[in-house]
């Protein structure tokens, strides 16, 4: 609108509802993945450590990926309140993270469950290392045009 220039920058007015909706609903962001990981079934939240596993574990899939959490796929069921520990690889480094099972979607036709898995007490280390990769600093996957990370 050409009522009121500033500095030769033009302004825009615009109104907006009193209702906010909004899209990104986790405190988190999350990353979607399609990477294999290791997953340790942990026998009380005593058990929780951030030392890597030299054996293997449960095979699984990481689906999604945040600071705070994941989401993994995993053969048959599971139970809410599980404390696991799971394992993975972000290009080089060897990332080890602990948590609680909040919630499961079961697949009845696959036998398959996803593992929604809020983090518990995540290492600095581990979380900038998260970060970095969620937010794409250092270029390790690719943007579509369409905005979804290629990988």
């Amino acid at each position: 609108i050409d009522d009121f220039r500033d500095q030769d920058y033009s302004i825009l007015h615009i109104t907006h509802s009193d209702n906010l909706i909004r899209s990104q609903k986790r405190r988190s962001v999350r990353v979607l993945m399609n990477k294999p990981a290791y997953l340790y079934p942990l026998a009380g939240m005593d058990a929780v450590n951030y030392e890597e596993e030299t054996s293997r574990g449960l095979r699984c899939r990481l689906v999604d990926l945040s600071e705070e959490g994941a989401a993994v796929l995993i053969g048959g069921r599971a139970k809410v309140g599980l404390v696991v520990k799971f394992q993975f690889s972000l290009d080089q480094d060897n990332v080890v993270m602990c948590g609680i099972v909040k919630g499961i979607t079961f697949n009845q036709k696959s036998n398959q469950s996803t593992l929604h898995i809020q983090a518990l007490r995540v290492p600095i280390t581990i979380r900038n290392r998260i970060l970095m990769y969620v937010y794409n600093i250092f270029g390790e996957w690719e943007i579509q045009k369409t905005g979804a990370p290629v990988r």
